[in-house]
């Protein structure tokens, strides 16, 4: 198991699709839009391990939806994708896509994207 290397390719992953991607948290008032994701769980699936990973995507309440949707979009063409590197191959899954309003969130709008990652090292 190595968490740092898939987070490393998630990583790189999303930087192809936009400039501002941060894993965990991101800093004190960040520009919007951007991204952040983490890997929430693994769970021991013998010979590999299967990860979620979250992606959440944030934009500012006043601005369109649509900036965030098509970012999204971008993103989403992980799904049913398999990321091959030395000493790495996953093959991601999206389970869920859900749109989080202003209302909820106060300060941002989001849309979050959760894959289950199955991985082999």
């Amino acid at each position: 198991m190595n968490t740092n290397l898939l987070a490393d390719k998630v990583l790189a992953f999303l930087n192809t699709k936009h400039s501002r991607v941060y894993r965990n948290k991101p800093p004190t008032s960040p520009v919007f839009p951007y991204v952040v994701f983490n890997i929430r769980a693994v769970t021991d699936t013998y010979p590999s391990n299967d990860y979620m990973v979250t992606i959440d995507i944030f934009e500012a309440t006043n601005a369109s939806v649509r900036v965030i949707e098509t970012l999204a979009d971008s993103i989403d063409t992980l799904n049913d994708s398999v990321i091959k590197d030395t000493g790495i191959n996953a093959h991601f899954t999206r389970t869920n896509r859900q749109f989080v309003s202003s209302a909820d969130l106060i300060e941002a709008q989001m849309i979050s994207i959760e894959y289950t990652a199955r991985t082999y090292f």
